[in-house]
């Protein structure tokens, strides 16, 4: 909307812009978006409540954070652990706290069957430090242990203390939840272009061009400012208004919205005034307008991932089998400062899980056993995902050996990320 300045304000609804929308190659929609918020909430959940088991006083991890207002999974292990707490089913945090508790067991059986612990050594502390460190810039790892290592992915990190309680040394934990192969790496769109050897800035061009086109729908302000406007522009009238109603409830009860519930008051609100602001004869049209943008939206991320992945495919190509032996060694075992275990509650669909744990430094290399040597080769994909396949040694059949994906980092107008599975 334009306000009296003619100065251009995030707005819900820019009809004239709208109306000039491009319609998108229906041949680009090769799939579904999927929303992985709950995965994330629930892995979230799963890592502080894994290290709260490992604690020897049984409470949440120490950390290096500061408090914060974030909504979503920033702020202190205690303000992450509330949040999640209170937004997931009771049931579903039982069942999830369950999980953890029996993972922290199979990992303390794990490190004392290898002799980490045991008379001599205890687990005496316990760090949250899914904050990664960076060349310039001292994450979780450096703050925790004394030394940079920007291949560290722990998401907990363990100190050994001895009899006397002094420090001998630390154990990362890469904490893995859900009933399939987990994720082991999340590489940015720079790291990407580095592993497909891409000109810098190459796979973020169709993005850009994506969040171009969607200005020109009207969706601006900040992605998550432009996330949330397509979430109402997809929700029927009546939950928007039961929605904005439930936060004018909180606000008079002397509630502070902050974060992303404010950005989602106010835009239900603007909604809601442009909404009811036309005859009623013309707001069915202005819902279906509504949906057809936010469904344009999501139709553009993916068609702009598709274009992503394939200049990707075509650089991982080039590759010889060696080079994507040590491409599958770095995402999944890369060199360490310090020993590392992924420890995966892997559920099961009784509600049970699977604890399992696994040695990183060594999981590449027992997962490329399986395989001829020299077979493997990428196969040109579909859609957002990359396919590393080899001949089976056992078989001698071609079988996928990894998968890189290009996903949405969160919502439709976020930059996206890649993904890394064994397979």
């Amino acid at each position: 909307m334009l306000n009296g300045s003619n100065e251009r304000q995030p707005t819900m609804l820019n009809f004239k812009s709208f109306l000039k929308e491009e319609k998108l190659n229906e041949d680009l929609l090769l799939e579904a978006e999927s929303s992985s918020v709950e995965s994330d909430d629930k892995g979230k959940l799963h890592e502080l409540l894994l290290a709260k088991y490992l604690h020897p006083q049984t409470k949440l991890p120490e950390h290096h954070r500061s408090f914060s207002d974030n909504p979503d999974h920033a702020g202190t292990p205690e303000q992450v652990h509330d949040k999640l707490k209170e937004k997931i089913p009771p049931a579903a945090y039982t069942e999830i706290d369950r999980h953890a508790k029996q993972s922290a067991e199979a990992f303390k059986k794990s490190m004392t069957d290898q002799g980490h612990i045991g008379d001599h050594a205890h687990i005496g502390n316990v760090h949250w430090t899914s904050n990664a460190d960076k060349p310039n810039v001292a994450g979780d790892h450096e703050k925790t242990t004394g030394v940079k290592d920007v291949n560290s992915n722990a998401d907990l990190i363990v100190t050994l203390h001895d009899k006397e309680g002094k420090p001998v040394g630390h154990h990362g934990i890469s904490a893995k939840y859900g009933s399939q192969e987990p994720n082991y790496r999340n590489p940015g769109l720079d790291a990407l272009e580095k592993t497909s050897k891409l000109p810098s800035g190459s796979l973020a061009a169709p993005m850009q061009h994506h969040t171009d086109a969607m200005e020109k729908l009207g969706y601006n302000g900040s992605a998550d400012q432009r996330n949330i406007q397509t979430k109402i522009d997809e929700m029927p009238i009546n939950d928007i208004r039961q929605k904005h109603a439930e936060g004018l409830a909180a606000i008079q009860a002397g509630k502070k919205l902050s974060g992303k519930k404010k950005i989602m008051h106010e835009h239900l609100e603007k909604y809601i005034q442009a909404h009811d602001a036309l005859p009623e004869k013309k707001q069915e049209a202005f819902r279906q307008q509504a949906a057809q943008r936010a469904e344009t939206a999501r139709a553009s991320n993916l068609a702009a991932r598709t274009q992503m992945t394939q200049s990707f495919a075509t650089g991982m190509a080039q590759h010889k089998p060696e080079d994507l032996a040590n491409i599958i060694r770095q995402n999944v075992s890369p060199n360490t400062h310090i020993p590392h275990t992924v420890v995966h509650s892997k559920v099961k669909e009784s509600g049970e899980a699977e604890s399992v744990i696994k040695p990183m430094h060594s999981l590449a290399d027992e997962h490329l056993a399986q395989f001829k040597p020299d077979s493997l080769h990428v196969v040109p994909g579909k859609g957002t995902s990359v396919t590393i396949k080899g001949i089976h040694a056992k078989t001698n059949k071609p079988v996928v050996a990894a998968r890189y994906t290009i996903k949405s980092s969160s919502g439709a107008h976020k930059s996206a990320v890649g993904t890394f599975k064994l397979q």
